[in-house]
């Protein structure tokens, strides 16, 4: 039991950076989409055609992608200033219930992200533009990054409720 947990562990700390990587050439993706913009716009005249459709697709995938990554290293945003009080039984418990609750949010994003997804591409969705840019591929990002993030909450529970804390420091790969 102890060997399938640690290669669920390493699968989903996998996922985490897979899902990182992906962020990061997006984020890569927009600085070039948005650079060739400003000099087409400065220089020639003219700008890049779809850029702000590209863009609004790439900024998306970012922001999803690196979910799950930012649950991992317990990134997110925390008010502790009663909880990071607790010891002992409460203190996992409020660790355990922040885990929960992440679940039930990233896991209802990427649930309705993906039937949203699923819709886009039934229908052969594109965004208006220059040029015409497919909106599917950047549903079913949301979907799969808000999913990796459920899975990185649920390995996070899995540790909290076997004793082990799970601090920024302790979580970082």
């Amino acid at each position: 039991m102890r060997q399938i947990l640690a290669f669920l562990d390493t699968g989903i700390q996998w996922l985490c950076r897979a899902a990182l990587a992906l962020a990061s050439a997006f984020i890569a993706i927009l600085a070039v989409v948005g650079t060739a913009d400003i000099i087409g716009t400065s220089v020639l005249g003219k700008p890049l055609p779809s850029a702000l459709e590209v863009s609004e697709v790439a900024l998306v995938i970012v922001v999803f992608t690196g979910l799950a990554a930012a649950q991992m290293k317990s990134a997110h945003i925390a008010v502790d200033i009663v909880s990071g009080h607790f010891r002992g039984w409460l203190m996992r418990l409020s660790q355990a219930s922040a885990r929960i609750a992440a679940m039930a949010f990233f896991g209802t994003i990427a649930w309705f992200g993906g039937q949203e997804a699923l819709h886009s591409l039934a229908i052969n969705e594109y965004a208006s533009g220059g040029t015409p840019i497919p909106i599917y591929p950047g549903k079913f990002l949301l979907a799969f990054g808000c999913a990796v993030a459920t899975l990185e909450a649920a390995r996070q529970l899995v540790h909290v409720l076997a004793g082990h804390t799970v601090t920024q420091q302790a979580a970082q790969p």
